[in-house]
């Protein structure tokens, strides 16, 4: 606030700006972002401006304390994606898990015998929704994905058949699709 301040008793040309608070995923909500009024100096910079925040979903990630681009900002999710919702025992999910976040999908054999290691299933995909308060019968927690319509038969099958791990993605080595 006071740097907003003096920057405005300067007489510098001032704007709002919108940055992330926390990290925003590809195929994230825009939630978690603040307005910060700085100084231009006459450049025209590619960011979100304005007094309202922005909306849409992220379509590259945009990492804590970065302004947002509007190049990274779209109003539809990804096309021809999916809501589906993954049954996992909260030991096998990242703790903090969060809507945004960004998981691998991990499935092993349920037989505790098995000498198969573990398989990826998908990549990259970004979490909707964590229902930490919702329980199944067996303890699972759902945690809600987007899933590329083309992917999600490997997805339904891997819940049917396996053990699921979801693996948080850090923001440093997210890829945009």
């Amino acid at each position: 606030m006071f740097i907003g301040a003096r920057v405005m008793a300067s007489g510098e040309e001032t704007v709002t700006l919108w940055r992330a608070s926390s990290e925003l995923a590809l195929g994230s909500p825009l939630t978690g972002v603040e307005a910060v009024v700085v100084a231009l100096n006459g450049a025209q910079e590619p960011y979100f401006k304005g007094l309202t925040p922005p909306s849409g979903v992220a379509v590259r990630p945009v990492g804590v304390g970065e302004f947002i681009p509007s190049a990274a900002i779209s109003s539809l999710p990804p096309a021809d994606s999916r809501v589906v919702t993954v049954p996992v025992d909260p030991l096998h999910v990242a703790i903090g898990l969060n809507a945004g976040d960004q998981v691998d999908v991990w499935s092993s054999s349920q037989d505790s015998g098995s000498v198969l290691p573990p398989m990826l299933v998908l990549s990259g995909l970004t979490v909707r929704a964590v229902a930490n308060d919702v329980v199944g019968t067996g303890g699972e927690i759902g945690v809600v994905l987007l899933v590329p319509v083309t992917q999600v038969p490997d997805l339904v099958q891997a819940i049917r058949s396996g053990v699921i791990d979801l693996v948080k993605v850090p923001l440093e080595s997210q890829v945009s699709r």
